[in-house]
């Protein structure tokens, strides 16, 4: 009995809806509207999300970084004390790796333009999942010889071998000449900005080419993912034995930062579908305005229901159905157009579009809400009408 009060009652409300094609469309307008707004803006903050934790990810998960900010007179950290706590737990952490960054002028004949210069050792190839596209990492025979060697990147190639392969070519950093014996593999776009302009050098020689054996910068890497937090523990506390306080150094780890990146994209991501969602409530008070205007309009064909023997409930359960399905129908409508200009805008922006399935669900079942909250009123309006005086009315 019930179902079947409910499909007739689904039956007439569609052939209202049908009846007034242009009034429904211009209903469900607020609502497609909203839902499109929501579906869009969590993409694109999902998209940013994503590509962020890429990159970041890129450069591994067990990554932990120490940098030394102040240099005590008395007590300081060097690699040979960074390398003894990695020989004592060697279930925490696989190596350490020494790391200088400065600038260099590169020239060979007569081009000549600014680079970056990085020092590292042979340990560094692995910490940071260095990828080369010919010859070889810096070894340690290098280090301990202070080899004039470097490995380039493909700005450096495109711009003074004219893409040639450069292994085995010299170069010349700041005056002296160094000889090349690897190539990274492309990570930018190979310009002059990009991470592909860049001269990496044995960290011995920097420091002799530099004139400077200050060494601030330390990478590590944990055994696992699930052993970082623990690493960086370990590691603050031996920072903090050698330093004599916690403010001269800074451990940090690259699942920190992920971590702490999904929670604040996270945040403005809800914050900008709530954002969203107020226009979700705007096409809500068009519905209950169209449903009241409606319920006007068919105050005699109410009072002939109720006159034959229709019930409140029956009345009620009409007009809410109504504003459901107005309602449902903008919430698939919006779903679609959210997702199709996601994808239409976002590689014109140059970013990534990802839709999170939880945000689709949340935001069709939200005007679905969005339906039976307002559609109440103009629904109670209408069930009730007096069949008399609705009879009277014109």
């Amino acid at each position: 009995m019930i179902l079947t009060k409910l499909t007739q009652s689904v039956k007439m409300s569609a052939k209202s809806i049908n009846g007034n094609k242009g009034r429904s469309a211009l209903t469900m307008l607020g609502i497609v509207i909203g839902v499109a707004s929501v579906i869009l803006l969590t993409g694109i903050g999902g998209g940013a999300t994503k590509s962020i934790t890429d990159s970041l990810s890129e450069l591994g998960t067990k990554l932990i970084t120490v940098n030394i900010t102040r240099r005590a007179t008395s007590r300081t950290v060097e690699l040979e004390d960074l390398q003894e706590f990695v020989s004592e737990n060697p279930d925490l952490l696989n190596g350490v790796s020494p790391y200088i960054t400065s600038t260099a002028q590169a020239k060979i004949g007569r081009t000549n333009f600014s680079t970056s210069l990085d020092a590292s050792d042979a340990a560094y190839e692995s910490i940071q999942n260095v990828k080369l596209t010919s010859g070889r990492f810096i070894g340690d025979s290098d280090v301990s010889k202070r080899a004039y060697v470097a490995v380039v990147g493909t700005y450096i190639q495109n711009e003074l071998f004219g893409g040639m392969d450069p292994v085995g070519q010299t170069i010349k950093l700041n005056g002296k000449q160094f000889t090349i014996i690897g190539l990274y593999e492309e990570s930018g776009d190979s310009t002059e900005n990009s991470e592909d302009n860049k001269v990496t050098i044995p960290y011995t020689t920097a420091t002799r080419f530099l004139k400077n054996k200050t060494i601030s910068t330390f990478y590590l890497e944990a055994t696992t993912e699930d052993t970082v937090e623990q690493a960086v523990d370990a590691l603050q506390d031996f920072m903090t034995r050698k330093l004599g306080d916690d403010s001269g150094y800074r451990v940090s780890s690259i699942a920190a930062m992920l971590d702490t990146m999904n929670e604040i994209m996270g945040m403005l991501t809800t914050m900008l579908a709530g954002i969203a969602a107020i226009s979700l409530v705007v096409g809500g008070i068009g519905i209950m305005n169209i449903m009241t205007v409606t319920v006007s309009e068919r105050t005699r064909e109410i009072g002939i229901r109720k006159a034959i023997g229709a019930r409140t409930t029956d009345i009620l359960l009409q007009f809410l159905i109504e504003s459901i399905i107005l309602s449902a129908m903008g919430g698939v409508v919006g779903i679609g157009v959210g997702i199709g200009l996601g994808q239409v805008i976002t590689p014109a922006m140059g970013m990534e579009f990802a839709v999170q399935t939880n945000m689709v669900m949340m935001s069709f079942g939200f005007a679905v809400f969005i339906g039976v909250f307002f559609g109440i009123a103009p629904a109670r309006k209408a069930a009730k009408l007096h069949p008399i005086e609705a009879l009277r009315s014109e």
